[in-house]
């Protein structure tokens, strides 16, 4: 699947994907910087009840309560080699969330755990827009 879609229907297909995702689901999220991934796990998170996502690109990992469980969101960007995702221990944190996302998985390598779900976006033309592709 490959749309444009505007913030309203990115908001239906992450609630889509939480209500079928089962305990220790993990979403990656890859695509240029501002395309949508965060905007993607806030709808998430917001779809479920949870508290409103931020971005964690300082933080690196963000811990939302939900009622159906912890959702996990991970940002890899600032990682400038893989081993550095060691630390992270994505593995242990898959194991404790009902969800993972993990936006830039490619930074982390053979250290992020395998996807049940992977989503590209793109920019689109209008700003209220954004590109979403879901990876085979």
């Amino acid at each position: 699947m490959t749309d444009v879609v505007d913030l309203a229907r990115l908001r239906d297909i992450a609630a889509d994907i939480m209500t079928q995702a089962e305990p220790g689901s993990v979403v990656w999220l890859s695509g240029e910087l501002g395309s949508g991934k965060t905007a993607f796990v806030r709808a998430a998170v917001q779809a479920i009840g949870g508290e409103p996502a931020s971005s964690p690109t300082y933080a690196l990992v963000h811990e939302y309560q939900t009622p159906i469980g912890l959702v996990i969101h991970v940002d890899c960007y600032r990682l400038t080699v893989p081993e550095e995702a060691i630390d992270l221990d994505l593995r242990e944190l898959q194991r404790s969330a009902r969800v993972l996302f993990v936006e830039w998985p490619e930074r982390a390598a053979e250290y992020a755990p395998s996807p049940d779900v992977h989503l590209r976006f793109f920019h689109a033309d209008a700003p209220d827009f954004r590109g979403i592709e879901r990876v085979q």
